[in-house]
Formats: structure tokens, C-alpha cells, sequence
């Protein structure tokens, strides 16, 4: 008879080596996306470098933004500062969350043991939640209703 044991997490929550200074991208009067702060809101594991975090990141912001756009210009005369500090919570959850789901579709793992179609399956689930909470946070964030409609 053998055990087997893990001592440690295989996939550290600590940023990769060598990331010692934050990565932010500056957007005009959107928030600033700190990579740092997207790591420890999505648990973005260490594995993840910091250049396919910025990618997906940038990629989430523009996907956003462009949901986004006649929200903007409706709010934009009001407010030419920038968002409120609940306008960009919901702002940066729904960025944060849409590269978490592409980062969980675009990273599976190769495995050949069995195991490997429940973690995909179980990837798959997560990723559709992460898309899910993306919606629900843009549609708080205009004042639509929020609304999950699955076809059986």
C-alpha cells in the first residue's frame, strides 16, 4: 500500500518571481486596473506571469469599455472626473473577472490520466461563473436588471 502527500500548493498564489513592482494600466476616466490587486481579488495563481495577466487584463478592459460605451457618454457630462467609488468597484470587478474566465478557458491543463475531463469540466464551471459575475456586474452598473436565462 502507498500514500500519496502534498506538502504544498502546486500552484502558489504569490505573484511569479521577479514581479516586484505593481503593473497598472492607465485608462482616461476609467479606473486605473492594478495587476497586484487583480491577483488577489480573482486568485490568480502564481503560475499566471505578469504578461498574460496584463494581456488578459487589457483584453477584459477594451471587452468592458465597449459593453460600456453609451453608459459612459450618458454619465460623462455629470461626471467628467471619473466613476464614483461604487461605479468603479463594479467597473473593476466586472474587468477583473472577465480575464479570470479567459484565463481559465485559455489555461486548462494537459493531462493524460482521467482526471483530466473533471478538471476541465470543473475549469469550464468556474469560467462560467466568472463570465456570469462580469454580467451582473455590468448590468448593476447601468441599472439593468440581471437575468440568467439557460436553455435546457
Amino acid at each position: 500500500m502507498s500514500f500519496a502527500t502534498f506538502t504544498e500548493d502546486p500552484q502558489p498564489d504569490s505573484p511569479p518571481e521577479g514581479a516586484t513592482e505593481d503593473i497598472t494600466i492607465d485608462q482616461l476616466w476609467w479606473p486605473k486596473i492594478s495587476l497586484q490587486q487583480a491577483r488577489k481579488v480573482v486568485r490568480v495563481h502564481g503560475t499566471v506571469s505578469d504578461d498574460r495577466l496584463l494581456d488578459a487584463l487589457t483584453a477584459a478592459a477594451m471587452s468592458v469599455n465597449r459593453d460600456l460605451r453609451a453608459w459612459r457618454d450618458s454619465v460623462l457630462p455629470g461626471q467628467p472626473e471619473g466613476m464614483t467609488d461604487e461605479q468603479a468597484f463594479l467597473y473593476l470587478r466586472a474587468v477583473h473577472f472577465h480575464a479570470k474566465a479567459e484565463l481559465l478557458e485559455r489555461y486548462r491543463d494537459f493531462d493524460s490520466s482521467g482526471d483530466y475531463d473533471r478538471r476541465a469540466e470543473a475549469a469550464t464551471d468556474n469560467a462560467e461563473d466568472a463570465r456570469r459575475i462580469e454580467r451582473w456586474s455590468v448590468s448593476e452598473l447601468t441599472g439593468r436588471p440581471r437575468l440568467t436565462v439557460e436553455l435546457m
